[in-house]
């Protein structure tokens, strides 16, 4: 689907659910998982995807916006992965070479659903949590069991 050496004129859209069927929903610029807010039911954000062209073809790159591609997800350039959204142009990140590795993510099929792995942070992945209405955030695999594991299998849709 993002795979080859194909040249995108515009961003493929996408729908993202976790796996316990919570949609992500743009509030207050930050990505959300929920499902009904206010008494209704929340339709999903339309997700911007489009290959990273510069970084191992394989393990399948992804650039994930919202807003029509007007932000980008990115993991940050500390020490530290910090989730956020930045006003950057998601084609302008696809036909650049300089380093967007920060706002990368390695697409990884784990049957019918996907993980995102950070190009970036290796190890740390896209996940929400249990609860509803909680913001999109990058975790660790856990090592225990001994809390609620956060969600890392999404659901990932071409809109339609």
């Amino acid at each position: 689907m993002l795979k080859g050496r194909m040249v995108l004129s515009g961003a493929l859209c996408f729908r993202m659910k976790d796996a316990a069927l919570k949609v992500l929903y743009l509030q207050d610029n930050q990505l959300l998982a929920g499902g009904v807010h206010a008494g209704k039911a929340v339709k999903g954000e339309e997700i911007s995807v489009v290959p990273n062209r510069f970084l191992d073809d394989s393990l399948s790159p992804v650039i994930l916006g919202v807003q029509g591609g007007s932000q980008c997800l990115s993991c940050g350039t500390g020490q530290e992965p910090t989730l956020k959204l930045e006003p950057v142009d998601i084609m302008e990140l696809y036909r650049s070479p300089k380093d967007s590795r920060g706002f990368t993510f390695y697409r990884r099929d784990t049957g019918l659903t996907s993980r995102f792995e950070s190009a970036a942070f290796p190890g740390w992945f896209l996940c929400t949590v249990p609860e509803a209405d909680q913001p999109l955030r990058l975790s660790q695999l856990p090592g225990d069991a001994s809390w609620d594991p956060p969600i890392m299998d999404f659901y990932f849709q071409q809109c339609d």
